[in-house]
């Protein structure tokens, strides 16, 4: 084997072992930025005293609603938020990958603003095309200025975590 071949064998490797770490550590960004603007709206709600009313607001836009009163619509709330649920995390979760590769391909450093950037931009873009798509109009929920709040918040989330990751293990 010659040595030009054990350079590129290395450096393959190299980056198998930071792709494999932007996916782990990029996946778990997403889904701790996903749960804070959970928990975020959450509270939110809860100050206005309507319990859930944002996923289930957002989970009606996505996948239609039902009745509100009926037995049947309960569940079908139910099963509606909690699949909302599940796909709103699975976004968050390719959101954190594609910020962890996009910090590492662009070499740009992790910092807070950044990510808060990151989340104001690309997070606020998805839920707006998402808007279009099913057409529904956000002022009859939560307001834009909750959103962006939230998605700044999300932003910063994933950062702070890709850079405890990075201090917990420095290597590429």
């Amino acid at each position: 084997m010659s040595v030009h071949d054990h350079s590129a064998h290395v450096a393959e490797e190299a980056y198998r072992k930071s792709l494999r770490k932007d996916l782990l550590h990029g996946a778990l960004a997403g889904v701790l930025a996903g749960a804070a603007m959970m928990i975020l709206f959450f509270a939110y709600d809860m100050l206005s005293f309507k319990p859930l009313a944002t996923p289930d607001f957002l989970s009606s836009a996505l996948l239609g609603g039902g009745e509100p009163n009926a037995e049947t619509a309960v569940k079908l709330r139910t099963a509606r938020i909690a699949g909302f649920t599940t796909f709103h995390l699975l976004v968050f979760t390719v959101l954190g990958i594609t910020l962890a590769r996009f910090l590492r391909f662009t070499g740009l450093k992790k910092t807070l603003l950044a990510g808060g950037l990151y989340g104001l931009i690309v997070c606020t873009a998805i839920f707006n095309v998402s808007m279009q798509v099913t057409g529904t109009q956000l002022a009859a929920a939560t307001g834009w200025p909750a959103l962006l709040a939230g998605n700044f918040a999300a932003g910063i989330v994933m950062v702070a975590f890709l850079r405890r990751a990075e201090q917990v293990d420095p290597s590429n």
